[in-house]
């Protein structure tokens, strides 16, 4: 016995030492390899090999690789066709849509926990017998080697048991929230698709417009060559028009790479890859769309159907059932009916002979948790903590869609004054511009002050297409944070 003792703990210290080892392997020789080559050869070769066949699986459950793997062409997409796009490639909304079959299948599993457990155990085993000691005289003589067939048919059936109860209502309020969630994640990847599309309409209608600027400052630079011929010019301004046109290059550059930027997140967002996007235009009777609905109104509204709401409550909902559940495992008492039947095959005893037994049981079983019934505390008390957590969460969430509607609605207002006054900046200029043409037609102006005055209204029309494209997104993100479905928005 002492042998059988000391064999055992020498094989426990060398698998304890081959453990401690083995966690101590990431030498600074083996962390500089894989910087330097990255993965192993074998390993990368063996990753690909199961990555095609786990693809390949995926094949047959639908055609994801066509639908979100590969990467579309349009040469120029109106937003109806991106908002289509995105809500049947993104790989967001997709993923979504799996969670909704997840929620299905877990709550499928809970309401299996209730259902009858069947179980057929077939176990064959060989059995060698000795009576080391015994004070029996029949006893010492068993001493027998002998096979052992046993089948058992084992049936399970909860009658209560609570935790098994609210684990099923927790699972129905999970699906909920993975509804909740596809329809939250629909809308924000909508109102992403709009709101990178009203950005890159206005990178592309800034860039146009500077280029428009940029060429009428290259007319004032040729006048003001003429005058420098002359005699007339002044060297001073001269120099002044190139640095200003040289700012507006730069600008225009810069707008230019915004809109490419636009352009690539619209590809991520829909999948497609899109070479332009239509300038866009100032739907009419939008502007004034904050004095329709007071804040308040939209505050009402928002908490009420914005899916972000929806979702903090549903987790608030959750992490309190889970705590139901929790105290259910701790405290609540479990009643089981069972029945099993077995029959053993024994080929031999330690008496000589064998035997062929079947037993039929049924009964019912009470388990009544007193202290410490799992072995490992109360998870109540975690449970509790998490479900004032989950409360608390849904109360910011409130509160931070609150302040985001009354921010954006004060926001259109002011939008809404600087677009009237860009507004008549612009219409003041283009008077004075016409005015000055007439003049220069009737012989009384000179084409550098027109050229002057044409550049001062493109600069009133930049303002003001920019401000447009401010207000819209504006109202945008209102009627988003509002709860309003922006896939079916016309711009």
């Amino acid at each position: 016995m002492k042998q059988q003792f000391l064999l055992g703990a020498v094989v426990a210290a060398l698998t304890l030492s081959g453990c401690a080892n083995s966690t101590s392997k990431a030498t600074p020789e083996r962390l500089a390899a894989l910087r330097d080559a990255g993965l192993d050869q074998k390993a990368g070769e063996k990753l690909d090999k199961r990555l095609a066949k786990t693809l390949a699986r995926g094949q047959k459950n639908g055609d994801l690789e066509g639908q979100f793997a590969d990467l579309g062409q349009e040469e120029g997409a109106d937003l109806a066709t991106l908002v289509a796009a995105a809500l049947e490639r993104n790989p967001r909304i997709g993923a979504a849509a799996q969670n909704i079959n997840l929620a299905d299948a877990q709550r499928m599993n809970a309401i299996f926990g209730y259902l009858p457990q069947v179980r057929f155990v077939l176990d064959y085993s060989n059995i060698q017998q000795s009576v080391i000691d015994s004070d029996n005289e029949v006893f010492q003589l068993g001493e027998a080697e002998y096979p052992v067939q046993s089948m058992q048919l084992r049936l399970e059936q909860p009658i209560f048991d609570l935790a098994r109860i609210f684990g099923i209502q927790h699972a129905g309020n999970a699906r909920s929230l993975s509804e909740v969630e596809y329809i939250r994640t629909v809308r924000d990847v909508s109102y992403e698709v709009l709101d990178t599309y009203l950005v890159a309409s206005q990178a592309r209608t800034r860039s146009q417009l500077l280029r428009r600027r940029m060429a009428l400052m290259s007319r004032q630079i040729d006048s003001q060559d003429v005058l420098d011929e002359t005699g007339l010019g002044d060297l001073v301004k001269s120099a002044s028009l190139s640095s200003e046109r040289s700012t507006l290059a730069a600008e225009e550059a810069m707008a230019a790479a915004e809109y490419a930027e636009a352009l690539g997140t619209l590809a991520r967002l829909t999948g497609q890859r899109i070479d332009e996007v239509p300038r866009i235009t100032m739907p009419r009777g939008l502007v004034g769309a904050e004095r329709k609905m007071s804040a308040d109104d939209a505050v009402a509204l928002g908490l009420k159907e914005n899916p972000l709401m929806m979702a903090a409550a549903l987790t608030a909902v959750g992490a309190e059932l889970e705590r139901r559940t929790a105290i259910a495992d701790d405290f609540s008492p479990v009643l089981m009916a069972y029945a099993f039947m077995k029959q053993e095959d024994r080929a031999d005893s330690r008496f000589g002979g064998g035997s062929l037994t079947e037993d039929t049981t049924m009964g019912i079983s009470l388990t009544i948790p007193l202290f410490n019934a799992a072995g490992e505390g109360y998870a109540m008390l975690p449970a509790t903590v998490q479900a004032r957590a989950a409360t608390l969460d849904y109360h910011a969430r409130q509160r931070e869609l609150e302040t985001n509607i009354r921010a954006t609605h004060q926001r259109m207002g002011e939008l809404r004054k600087a677009l009237s006054q860009s507004t008549r900046a612009s219409s003041a200029a283009a008077r004075a511009f016409r005015t000055e043409k007439l003049r220069f037609d009737n012989g009384q102006s000179a084409e550098i002050a027109v050229a002057a005055r044409e550049l001062r209204y493109a600069v009133t029309r930049e303002r003001v297409a920019y401000y447009q494209v401010e207000y819209i997104r504006a109202w945008a993100r209102l009627q988003y944070l509002a709860g309003a479905d922006l896939s079916k928005a016309e711009l």
